[in-house]
């Protein structure tokens, strides 16, 4: 009765179509509803766990789940054999069998405990596959080598047959030359047997036995005597392989009859898998989820849809209204670190425009909690809780009936009572149009009373109703919430969405004009219910509707803040990093300059000693060295003064500055060092050779002596040949050019630009899943996200098909969990609607 009100027979039918199995079938017929806790949340795992298994796994079977139970049961009698038909089944079905058991034990309860404690307490013989291998192939035929009789026997009838063309080929040729036979006659069969077509005026003329003759009677089908012979040699040779089949067939039944408990036991474990195959597939339809199933009755449900409406508006194209609900009887708040109990509704009464979706709503509610304590993944968010009630308790519909002598309101009221027989805080009731159907009055203050004793006794429930004295009943008790289906004023039309926390208005007089009814009448009505109850139902739509404005403009605004933040935050960021990098540079810029500065010191004392080997004189030795001094001090002063302009310190021109050297002594260093370097410059070109490892400028710079001309030098560094003066050069003892790491490292950041050029180049920002399985499209989508995101690729397209909807849910739960996606949605209606999935990056 409850499974025909909620309409959940029909579920068991849409799941019963995904079963392949006779007894999985039966399986889904039977689910009952229950209310032992771990029992639903052991059904719930089962099936979340197969819904994982068909997402995300290719190695578990997906055909020939096929039920023997019954079969193995007629065997088990002695001396009954198997059916040959049956066999192919069976050893498909062994197949199947041991790659369920042989996948979840390899997983060891890792990932699947659930099934994996149903596989494990099955016991299969694994040398009956391979007797099975050895007598059936696969088209379903018994082997040749099932035996070494049956083999022999085949032989032997293959060479029968044989001679049988043979001689049926002579005998036709004969009586084609004879003229006894038509000049297009075939050999044929008949009645089983080779027969050749004789005229029926030549029949007598050759031996044999006349088996058939044409519906004109000129042609006759004779088996010539020659013929008969061997064809009764190759019946006999039948005769012979039937028996052989008969004995192998027997011997395998005797093999298999001590194994039937087991091999029932495990067709049972083929049949749940199957069973539970179906009822994950039917999840994926209506994107049911996983919940938290808690032990006391409670909801908390987000974003909720009629799985039926659901499949129904998805084959139109059309979207369902999700609807979020919250009711519990004890709740727990923590206020300054006291806990305390507060109450929650626990009973809901909606209101609203007829054909508004307050029925729907209500069996909505009624069919996803009877559908979860059946061992259904209900349509929600993960997130969504879960209580469990000991009964449901509905009364929706008309249920008059001449044969009990019940009108509509006594139908109603006989089930009021049989409610408040057993109401209890484990029990949920659902009432429809509560106090309709009856004076109006009475009604509503029968109902009244009914729904203040339910609440006493602190049941769960959720009422529909247009009385506003129901309504009422929420400002009287804590536990008792009024909701009600929005109505668009504007365009005059249902919204279908639940609002939690006030009453709605059933829009009589809206509706009425949108029909067309006469509108005389409906002054004449408004009149009579007063202007004032108008005025105040359209007030309060139209506060709500401005209340949900206001919480979409609030949270748009909060998201805007959000952005707003990350961007200053990432500005600040990078300004830090720009302000590090730039000391960094200056400090290198800095540390390189005294290197120089020192390098220079060394080459001029390295002069000054080859100058004293040649017997320089010494008062010029002093001279140049004092000078290399002062030139060491001038470099100071202005590296000083540099860094003071950079960090915001005194300037050229300013009246701190203070230089030891002006710029007459600058000229005469520069000047002086001009004249000794080109005394001594002939002495140096004697100590270097070709070939030698010279640096170049006293830096860093290093390459090799190639050739001397005069006063310059070629020196390659880098591959590139390069002529200069020979002071700018020093004589090294390395072997070898060293390494330029400087240049290494450019030359790796510019391959890392080169390969993001072409990457950009080549880059499409739609992807096409089409056909790819779960784990192929998986990983080509992290790839396509993560080249999106290195190239700072925003808008994105995902091509995944409509077909089951498989594929685009495992692409949207891997966009949900990735943090660098802002948003995704399904593109319009001519871009692919559910077909593709629009992304944008962050």
């Amino acid at each position: 009765m409850i499974e025909n009100k909620l309409s959940f027979d029909k579920i068991k039918d849409i799941v019963t179509a995904k079963t392949t199995n006779q007894l999985a079938a039966r399986m889904v017929q039977e689910i009952e509803f229950s209310s032992n806790a771990e029992r639903v949340r052991r059904q719930l795992k089962q099936t979340e766990e197969m819904r994982q298994i068909i997402l995300m796994e290719n190695a578990f079977p997906t055909q020939d789940f096929v039920d023997m139970s019954d079969e193995l049961a007629r065997i088990k009698l002695p001396g009954t054999v198997i059916d040959l038909e049956a066999l192919p089944d069976l050893r498909a079905s062994l197949y199947t069998l041991t790659a369920c058991v042989r996948f979840l034990m390899d997983d060891g309860g890792g990932k699947y405990t659930a099934l994996y404690d149903l596989a494990r307490r099955v016991e299969i013989d694994p040398q009956l596959t391979k007797r099975l291998n050895g007598i059936v192939d696969d088209k379903g035929e018994v082997m040749d080598n099932a035996s070494p009789e049956l083999l022999d026997i085949r032989r032997q009838m293959t060479r029968k047959r044989g001679e049988v063309d043979v001689q049926i080929a002579r005998s036709l040729s004969r009586a084609k030359r004879e003229g006894w036979a038509p000049e297009d006659g075939e050999v044929t069969i008949r009645s089983g047997r080779l027969v050749i077509p004789m005229l029926d005026t030549h029949r007598r003329k050759m031996k044999g036995l006349i088996h058939d003759e044409s519906a004109t009677r000129q042609t006759a089908y004779l088996e010539p005597s020659e013929v008969v012979e061997l064809n009764n040699d190759l019946r006999e040779l039948e005769f012979a392989e039937r028996h052989e089949i008969v004995r192998i067939l027997t011997a395998l039944s005797d093999y298999l009859r001590p194994q039937i408990p087991q091999l029932t036991a495990a067709y049972w474990f083929l049949a749940r898998m199957d069973f539970l195959r179906a009822k994950a597939l039917f999840a994926i339809d209506i994107q049911g989820v996983m919940p938290i199933v808690n032990d006391r009755p409670m909801m908390d449900w987000i974003d909720a849809r009629h799985p039926l409406l659901y499949l129904s508006h998805k084959v139109q194209g059309r979207e369902v209204v999700p609807f979020s609900l919250q009711l519990d009887n004890e709740n727990e708040d923590l206020d300054d670190n006291v806990k305390r109990k507060t109450s929650t509704p626990n009973i809901l009464i909606i209101s609203g425009p007829n054909a508004g979706g307050k029925s729907v709503c209500l069996k909505a509610v009624g069919l996803i909690q009877y559908m979860l304590q059946c061992g259904l993944l209900p349509p929600c968010r993960e997130t969504s809780e879960f209580g469990i009630f000991d009964r449901i308790m509905i009364d929706i519909g008309d249920q008059q009936s001449i044969e009990n002598d019940l009108s509509t309101y006594s139908s109603h009221l006989q089930n009021m009572k049989e409610l408040l027989a057993v109401a209890d805080d484990r029990t949920l009731f659902l009432l429809d149009e509560l106090g309709g159907g009856t004076e109006p009055r009475s009604g509503c203050a029968i109902a009244e009373a009914t729904l203040e004793e339910l609440c006493h006794r602190g049941s769960f429930g959720v009422v529909t109703t247009h009385f506003a004295d129901l309504k009422m009943l929420a400002d009287r008790y804590d536990n008792i919430v009024n909701g009600a289906m929005l109505f668009d004023t504007e365009r005059m039309m249902p919204l279908y969405r639940l609002a939690i926390g006030h009453p709605g208005s059933s829009f009589a007089f809206e509706i009425a004009t949108k029909i067309g009814f006469p509108l005389d009448i409906l002054q004449a009505a408004e009149e009579k219910a007063g202007k004032e109850m108008l005025n105040f139902e359209h007030q309060l739509q139209q506060l709500q509707l401005d209340k949900e404005e206001v919480a979409r403009k609030q949270q748009e605004l909060m998201v805007s803040d959000n952005f707003l933040n990350e961007v200053i935050e990432k500005y600040q960021r990078l300004t830090t990093t720009l302000e590090e990098k730039k000391h960094s540079i200056l400090s290198d810029a800095r540390e390189e300059a005294r290197n120089i500065i020192v390098s220079a010191n060394r080459t001029v004392e390295r002069t000054i000693a080859e100058i004293k080997e040649a017997n320089a004189e010494r008062e010029r030795t002093r001279q140049v060295r004092e000078e290399m001094r002062q030139e060491v001090e001038r470099l100071a002063i202005e590296q000083a003064e540099a860094d003071g302009t950079r960090s915001g310190g005194p300037r050229r021109g300013d009246d701190v500055r203070s230089n030891p050297v002006d710029l007459h002594n600058k000229q005469n260093f520069c000047n002086n060092r001009k004249r000794q370097t080109s005394d001594i410059k002939h002495q140096i070109s004697d100590i270097l050779q070709v070939g030698d490892i010279v640096r170049i400028d006293g830096g860093d710079t290093f390459g090799q002596l190639m050739e001397l001309k005069g006063r310059k030098a070629v020196v390659e560094s880098n591959s590139l040949r390069m002529t200069i003066a020979i002071d700018r050069i020093q004589k090294t003892q390395k072997k070898s050019i060293p390494v330029d790491r400087t240049e290494q490292k450019n030359n790796r950041f510019q391959s890392i630009y080169d390969d993001i050029n072409e990457k950009r180049k080549v880059f499409n920002p739609t992807l096409d899943l089409r056909g790819h399985r779960a784990e192929e499209a998986l990983g080509e989508l992290q790839h396509f996200l993560d080249d999106a995101q290195l190239l700072s690729e925003k808008d994105l397209r995902i091509l995944h098909g409509k077909g089951w909807g498989i594929l685009k849910t495992i692409v949207r739960q891997q966009l949900q969990s990735m943090p660098e996606v802002q948003s995704f949605h399904s593109a319009s209606l001519e871009s692919g609607g559910d077909g593709v999935t629009v992304v944008r990056m962050r």
